[in-house]
């Protein structure tokens, strides 16, 4: 029923107060490619997000990093980057993973800034990410901060889950460890380099190349379309 929420999605009133960029992104969802476009002309944006903490309702995003996707390749030169100033962060906690201090986040845009720039370079694209649902629910939050009544509706890929996916097709669900398709494990899986992990740019770009791989995986298993991949 895919065609179903798209149309639903279409047909979502846009709020005439909402800033041009909201206009924008609403705009390139009605030219949004079918879900029977196949996986080698899909395009697709694999990003991440640094935060202060894991609670999309309290914490706060400190850097973004996309990379475009297109006819499986990965565009090293079409790509989002930025680190987003948030008064009083980044915790201690946080610090540890991501290394980011507050001097570096005060030469950082505004979040206003970083969520306008973020919408634009998405479009209409499939977003992809290791846990996706968290980043996106994130992006969220930076949305209703700047009063825009109204969520990202892209269509979304999970590597994790994707992964599962094609690699247990016929496993016992009892017999996963979650531990096994964290995205350093799938890396190590799949000879990926982690040589710059724990940055928003550096983990995007690592997760682009792992979803080339998990493409590849896909069409062996007969997965050929969007639909297919995201069912």
């Amino acid at each position: 029923m895919e065609w179903l929420k798209e149309l639903i999605h279409q047909l979502q009133p846009v709020d005439k107060n909402a800033p041009a960029f909201w206009h924008r992104y609403s705009a390139a969802l009605k030219e949004q490619v079918p879900g029977s476009t196949p996986l080698d002309e899909a395009e697709f944006v694999v990003f991440d997000t640094e935060t202060t903490g894991l609670d999309p309702g309290t914490d706060k995003v400190l850097s973004m990093g996309a990379i475009k996707v297109r006819n499986l390749q990965v565009l090293v030169s079409d790509t989002f980057e930025c680190l987003v100033q948030q008064e009083g962060a980044p915790s201690t906690k946080s610090a540890e993973v991501h290394g980011l201090l507050s001097k570096e986040l005060d030469q950082g845009i505004t979040e206003r800034e970083a969520v306008e720039g973020f919408i634009d370079f998405i479009g209409s694209a499939t977003l992809v990410g290791q846990h996706v649902a968290f980043d996106i629910a994130m992006v969220n939050q930076m949305l209703k901060r700047q009063g825009i009544r109204g969520k990202l509706r892209n269509r979304s890929v999970d590597t994790a889950h994707l992964a599962i996916r094609l690699e247990r097709r016929h496993a016992d669900s009892h017999t996963l460890k979650t531990g096994e398709y964290s995205l350093d494990a799938l890396c190590e899986r799949y000879s990926l380099p982690t040589d710059d992990r724990h940055t928003a740019s550096g983990d995007a770009f690592t997760t682009a190349l792992l979803l080339l791989k998990l493409l590849s995986l896909a069409k062996k298993r007969g997965v050929m379309t969007v639909r297919e991949l995201i069912r």
